[in-house]
C-alpha cells in the first residue's frame, strides 16, 4: 500500500530481546485527507538497518510518500493489526524547515515591558486601575 501525507509525531524508538536476538522498533504516525477529514496511521519500522535508510525523511512536519504492508496476528483470541513501512522518502521541498520547527519560533513569547519604579517609593498610578 502507499500513502502520502504529513508526519506528525515520531515516538521513541523501543528496543528488546527475543529468542531470535535484539530487535529495534521505530515508530511515527502519519497524517493526511480523506473525504474531507484527517486520517492517521501508526507505521512501524523494524530493524535498525531499514530505519537508517529513511531517517532523514522521518521528521514531524515532513511531507512524506510511504509504502507499507498491513498485518493482522491472533494471539489469546485478539487479533492485532500492524502496518510496516519498508519505504519512506520526502517529497516536499529539501530546503523546507518541518512546521513544528516554525511553529516553536511562532510560539516565542516577546519580552514584558519593563515598568520603571521610583527610587524614593512612591508609585505614580497612571493606568487607572482599581487593583
Amino acid at each position: 500500500m502507499e500513502l502520502q501525507g504529513k508526519i506528525v509525531a515520531v515516538l521513541p524508538e523501543q528496543r528488546g530481546n527475543s529468542s531470535k536476538g535484539e530487535w529495534v522498533k521505530n515508530v511515527f504516525v502519519i497524517e493526511w485527507q480523506e473525504n474531507g477529514y484527517a486520517q492517521k496511521l501508526c507505521l512501524e519500522v523494524m530493524g535498525a538497518d531499514k530505519f537508517e535508510k529513511m531517517k532523514k525523511a522521518v521528521v514531524v512536519g515532513y511531507d512524506v510518500q510511504v509504502r507499507f504492508n498491513v498485518t493482522s496476528r491472533e494471539y489469546n483470541g485478539r487479533w492485532y493489526t500492524t502496518a510496516n513501512c519498508f519505504y519512506c522518502t520526502n517529497i516536499g521541498a529539501v530546503n523546507n524547515q518541518p512546521q513544528q520547527a516554525q511553529q516553536q519560533q511562532q510560539r516565542i513569547p516577546s519580552p514584558a515591558p519593563q515598568t520603571q519604579i521610583p527610587q524614593d517609593g512612591t508609585h505614580v498610578d497612571d493606568d487607572n486601575l482599581p487593583f
